[in-house]
């Protein structure tokens, strides 16, 4: 879907993807046109943007950092300003392309060499204002080697270009349409283009309209990018992306939430809110999100409060209930009771709509982080012990309570016993081997799985790291350059590589291994310092 902000610099043509899908539908792509789904990526334009740059410049406390967004003759730039021990520290990057319609806010991604990094500044529309981005707030250096991959743009972009072999590379356009494409919900398009075209299209046939499918297959639909949960875990056999529009999620993803716990209010809490609102609860499959949302129009600010009021009497036909004068004070605004906009877990500086749709709105206070608990499949059902396990590994690389890896441990091992071939399993269990010091399991675990996918970067990290302490350099340096060329940014490989370059004699190679490092990422005073070390060392 090319953006308003970039039609100029997004190609699309009319035989493939949403322009071909405007051939015929023009006036739905008009509407949809301006939904924020349709605006949630593209090229940074050198024109007009909804962004303001006159609270641009900011300081974060915890790393020092000053920085400063503006826009130039060459483009949107940010400029960093810091102190590294008595060295000072300062440069500036240009931001490629944004990521988010703007409605809330936006990130924006950096590309060097055609690898795609997000960029540690972000734009919070509410108070116009430019801060860090989400998940920035606690690093104590610069950090500009934040990778941004498939998955995290498939759900902003479409028609994504990604580089073989690679965990973050693209190609010199990373995604043909800027935005959510038609053939996100609809599906693939070809099939439906071909038979037009032979005069043989009856009914709408080779493609899907998802009001015509059934409860559950709709909703995954929309599930698909509105549905994060605790852990969401590919299913065995599945890869990353592999949904398409007219099947299951389930059959795809796994995800779990805290058995008898709410949902927190995130970026993507809108599907797990929804379900535990009393209004869904009620009505079950008849609720859906399209019940609400058109998703091919947004209605006009001025008219948003009537138009999902409409909404809401649509079910509840009885009069409100609350006195007259909060009744005028919010302009009979169902939503501003009911759907009140609260802060989030995951982002700061934004506040997003309470699905949950309470029937007295209260601002809500983050929850204590539950420790101790039973995650459960969302929507119900027995999850494989596979699946579970690596959603038990998955948080408790966030909490270390030791109850999680003792669960995740022991249901993988027995997933590796009923699928020895089954990759994200095998490197999960590796992980958990070599937390525990057994060194020699974890090391077959690796060789198996990155022989059978090289692009097992973390695997091969590890890997290399075990083989190293065996004086197999060798064979170490080869991994972690391996390692490098599908992720410049991995830091801990690239600090790998050049002691172990060193240590074999090659000072040379090792000093540029750091010096590369420092050119992405100029924060790291990790890489600075080795290289300081490595220096020295040299007469």
């Amino acid at each position: 879907m090319v953006l308003l902000a970039a039609a100029a610099t997004l190609p699309a043509t009319a035989s493939t993807g949403s322009a071909a899908c405007a051939a015929c539908h023009s006036e739905i792509y008009k509407t949809y046109m301006r939904t924020p789904m349709a605006m949630s990526s593209g090229r940074m334009s050198a024109g007009d943007s909804l962004e303001k740059f006159d609270q641009g410049e900011f300081t974060h406390d915890l790393s020092g950092v000053r920085y400063r967004v503006y826009r130039s003759r060459n483009g949107t730039l940010f400029n960093y300003d810091f102190a590294d021990g008595q060295r000072r520290i300062r440069g500036s990057r240009r931001l490629e392309y944004f990521v988010g319609s703007g409605a809330v806010g936006r990130s924006y991604l950096l590309s060097v060499d055609r690898f795609l990094y997000q960029a540690p500044v972000a734009y919070y529309s509410a108070e116009q204002k430019w801060r860090l981005s989400p998940g920035y707030e606690d690093r104590d250096h610069l950090y500009l080697t934040r990778a941004v991959g498939v998955t995290c743009l498939q759900c902003h972009a479409s028609r994504l270009q990604p580089a073989p072999g690679t965990l973050n590379g693209f190609a010199a356009v990373p995604f043909l349409e800027g935005g959510i494409g038609c053939e996100t919900c609809h599906g693939p398009g070809e099939q439906h283009i071909g038979k037009f075209k032979s005069g043989l299209l009856v009914n709408g046939s080779g493609i899907v309209n998802p009001r015509k499918l059934s409860p559950e297959r709709r909703d995954s639909v929309c599930a698909q990018c509105h549905l994060t949960g605790v852990a969401r875990i590919e299913r065995a056999g599945r890869e990353r992306g592999s949904f398409q529009p007219g099947s299951l999620l389930s059959e795809h993803l796994s995800v779990f939430v805290w058995e008898g716990a709410p949902a927190d209010m995130t970026v993507t809490s809108h599907f797990e809110k929804l379900a535990q609102s009393r209004c869904k609860v009620k009505t079950g499959a008849r609720l859906s999100c399209d019940a609400c949302h058109n998703p091919h129009a947004r209605p006009p600010e001025t008219e948003k409060a009537a138009y999902y009021r409409g909404k809401c009497l649509e079910c509840h036909a009885t009069s409100c209930t609350a006195p007259p004068s909060r009744r005028e004070r919010e302009a009979d605004n169902c939503v501003a009771c009911h759907m009140p906009k609260n802060p989030v877990a995951d982002v700061a500086h934004t506040v997003y709509t309470d699905h949950s749709i309470p029937r007295r709105a209260s601002a809500l206070s983050p929850r204590p982080v539950i420790s101790g608990g039973t995650l459960t499949l969302f929507g119900g059902g027995a999850a494989s012990g596979r699946d579970l396990g690596l959603a038990y590994a998955m948080v408790a690389e966030r909490d270390p309570n030791p109850a999680y890896r003792a669960r995740a441990l022991e249901m993988l091992r027995a997933a590796a016993v009923e699928q020895s071939n089954d990759i994200p399993a095998m490197v999960q269990l590796a992980h958990l081997y070599g937390n525990l010091g057994e060194q020699e399991r974890a090391t077959v675990l690796y060789e198996k799985a990155v022989a059978a996918d090289p692009g097992q970067v973390v695997a091969a990290n590890n890997l290399a790291t075990y083989l190293m302490q065996r004086d197999r350099a060798g064979e170490a340096i080869k991994l972690w350059s391996g390692v490098l060329a599908q992720s410049p940014g991995y830091e801990a490989a690239r600090m790998n590589l050049a002691v172990a370059q060193f240590r074999t004699g090659d000072s040379k190679s090792a000093q540029q291994t750091l010096a590369t490092g420092l050119e992405l990422n100029p924060g790291s005073s990790a890489v600075r310092k080795l290289l300081d070390q490595f220096r020295t060392a040299v007469p």
